[in-house]
């Protein structure tokens, strides 16, 4: 411990910061949120010039000094003048001698392993730096950092300003970068202000028409979806070649559509063969960086919206991509709304399992070439191997100059590779359809190989149906989706014998679906699509029990805002959010001095489950989390003072910042 002050500012927090400070604490303080990055560093490395420059990235934004505490009911970002220290692990002595260790492996699994580390909220920094030494002219820079203080875009800032930085350093000359026009509390300043001014009025009504009656996407999985998700996944690259983006970028100029739209159309056929839904729904992002200042400032701005489209059968894949763009540009227009606003006025009750609205998400990002290199060092960027994935489904395509690579990212836990590279494959196949017979209908578009399987094939449920009781041993097997195509593995569709070479093919009335691994799997009708959300039942109102149930049925008054709740009464049905669930169990973990999770109060979010989860985590012997040591202590110590009420001029000095921020937000609008 030095013993230096750490001083610090508090201000509110974004919106799309509370939504990531309530996932990060809903996923149990997982690794799932993290950004990371791998920087192959060739050359004569400087590693104090590197140093400075990672702090001077530090110094310029306020972000990379942030950490986060609910004070007052409110989520708060501290700023702090706190920097990172980086680490060094210095491989040279090891990888010179004759150990047999694979260089390549103990690289990816030192970057996997940084990449998963969890990141406390409350504490600085949510920036992590590693050094590795391979060689004297070898080394791997390993960037890591939370998603509620960057986002995508921010890492390409982050990137060229430590490279310039850095070479500023070596030269010794002055970095050139220019004064930041404002930083991201500027930003969070001016969405309260909007609010509270009545700003998203108008985008809120438009939005709830927008998702009025909105059915529950499921796609169909290898296996049932878990009561609690764990965030494990793993990343599929799917290849996109240049003639193929060529053509489709002729048929965007032809219908005036940008690549964005095409390949999502082609997806939402994808989904709606897959499905057998025509009221489709993914989630979209949008940089949240409207305002030209924002541009060059490291934050969490990313917004998302919800891409809803009607894709029929009889439609043609012109009237799909139509439809997709008509969707996206409406999207657009109205995408300054909140995410969190959407979902907190759609309501209804929320699960653990599921996220609100949508499922599987489709992005694209704009990935710019910059050349990192400095005189002296050659500098590679690339991406960890992922082993998260924060939706069912995230298809990502990377637009860098024109070039186009996608991948689809996969809850391991509902789907095995097999299955969900058949799914790539099938979209590939949409999108050469889409691009070489745009008129084609829908119903008309195979997405599929026909793919024989042999007798062994069948479980055993399926071998005593009489219809397959009597298969040959050399007989062969199809499944056809509803239209007569070839079905994707992954995909229902009804199987079709054919007891020998040159007989002819007829159809079961089996419904079964292929299986990743070469299997088929049989689909009772009344499980057709799996995963869908139980039905509703009346909860009949009962009065809270015992002193701790009526303590929480009062404590739920004064965050709802609401009287008369039921020890049965269901938070998010009773009007509660991310953010106000976030709240309240701050709240009770002070309240009780245990340590109950939002996972937990997400399976029964009633008082009578609330007050059960803290008996048991009471009796479990489990406690709040300690706090920080070192140079934090002191930010430590002031955080807690403000949120006790014990510093009589938190108030003051928050209003003056606050102040601050809206002032530097009007000189720059």
């Amino acid at each position: 411990m030095t013993g230096r002050a750490v001083s610090a500012l508090v201000s509110d927090a974004s919106y799309a910061q509370a939504r990531m400070y309530f996932l990060d604490e809903l996923a149990h303080k997982s690794g799932a949120f993290t950004v990371a990055r791998v920087l192959d560093l060739t050359g004569d490395l400087d590693p104090a010039a590197l140093d400075a420059a990672v702090r001077g990235c530090v110094r310029r934004h306020e972000s990379l000094r942030t950490c986060f505490r609910v004070i007052d009911g409110e989520l708060r970002q501290i700023v702090t003048d706190q920097e990172p220290t980086p680490r060094v692990v210095d491989l040279r002595s090891l990888l010179g001698r004759e150990t047999g260790v694979d260089e390549r492996e103990l690289v990816a699994d030192l970057a996997g392993q940084e990449a998963a580390e969890p990141f406390d909220l409350r504490r600085v920094p949510l920036l992590r730096t590693t050094l590795i030494r391979l060689t004297d002219q070898r080394a791997v820079l390993l960037l890591t950092l939370h998603h509620i203080i960057a986002d995508a875009w921010s890492l390409d800032v982050l990137l060229r300003e430590l490279s310039a930085l850095y070479r500023a350093a070596v030269a010794g000359v002055p970095d050139g970068l220019p004064e930041l026009p404002l930083q991201y509390a500027d930003f969070a300043a001016w969405q309260q202000r909007a609010e509270a001014g009545g700003g998203h009025d108008r985008l809120l009504a438009h939005w709830r028409e927008r998702v009025r009656g909105l059915p529950e996407l499921t796609l169909p999985t290898e296996h049932p979806r878990p009561e609690r998700l764990s965030h494990r996944g793993r990343e599929l690259s799917i290849p996109l070649d240049d003639h193929l983006a060529e053509q489709l970028g002729s048929l965007c100029r032809e219908e005036e559509a940008s690549l964005f739209m095409v390949l999502l159309a082609g997806f939402y056929v994808v989904l709606h063969r897959y499905s057998g839904r025509s009221d489709l729904a993914v989630g979209g992002t949008t940089s949240g960086r409207a305002r030209p200042e924002t541009q060059d400032v490291i934050g969490s701005f990313v917004n998302m919206v919800v891409l809803r489209t009607l894709v029929r059968d009889d439609h043609t894949l012109r009237d799909v991509l139509r439809a997709t763009a008509e969707t996206c540009h409406d999207a657009y227009d109205h995408q300054e709304l909140p995410f969190e606003h959407l979902v907190a006025a759609h309501g209804g009750a929320r699960r653990a399992n599921l996220h609100p609205l949508f499922q599987i998400v489709f992005q694209m990002i704009v990935q710019s070439e910059d050349d990192l290199s400095v005189p002296g060092l050659n500098i590679r960027m690339r991406e960890p191997a992922t082993t998260v994935s924060t939706f069912d489904l995230v298809c990502t395509v990377t637009n860098t100059n024109g070039r186009l690579s996608a991948t689809l990212e996969y809850a391991t836990e509902l789907w095995d590779a097999e299955t969900v590279a058949a799914l790539g494959h099938a979209w590939q196949c949409a999108l050469s359809e889409l691009a070489a017979r745009p008129d084609r209908a829908v119903r008309d578009t195979p997405l599929a190989e026909e793919h024989p399987y042999a007798p062994d094939a069948l479980p055993d449920e399926l071998r005593r149906a009489p219809v397959l009781s009597d298969l040959p041993a050399e007989a062969v097997l199809t499944v056809r989706d509803a239209f007569g195509h070839p079905a994707p593995r992954g995909a229902f569709g009804e199987l079709f014998r054919r007891d020998r070479p040159g007989a002819p093919v007829t159809p079961t009335g089996v419904a079964v679906r292929p299986a990743g691994d070469g299997r088929l799997m049989a689909v009772p009708a009344q499980d057709a699509f799996p995963g869908l959300a139980p039905p509703e039942v009346d909860v009949v109102h009962c009065a809270p029990v015992g002193p701790v149930e009526r303590e929480l049925a009062a404590l739920w008054g004064e965050v709802l805002g609401v009287t008369d709740v039921g020890r049965n009464d269901n938070f998010f049905e009773r009007g509660g959010h991310s953010l106000l669930a976030t709240v309240l169990i701050t709240r009770v973990q002070e309240r009780y001095g245990t340590d109950v999770t939002l996972e937990a109060f997400f399976r029964l979010p009633t008082p009578a489950g609330l007050a059960e989860a803290i008996a048991a985590s009471t009796d479990s012997g489990d406690g709040p989390g300690g706090g920080g040591t070192g140079e934090l202590g002191a930010l430590t110590a002031l955080v807690d003072a403000l949120e006790q009420g014990a510093l009589e001029q938190g108030a003051s000095e928050r209003g003056a910042l606050e102040q601050d921020a809206l002032e530097r937000q009007e000189g720059h609008a």
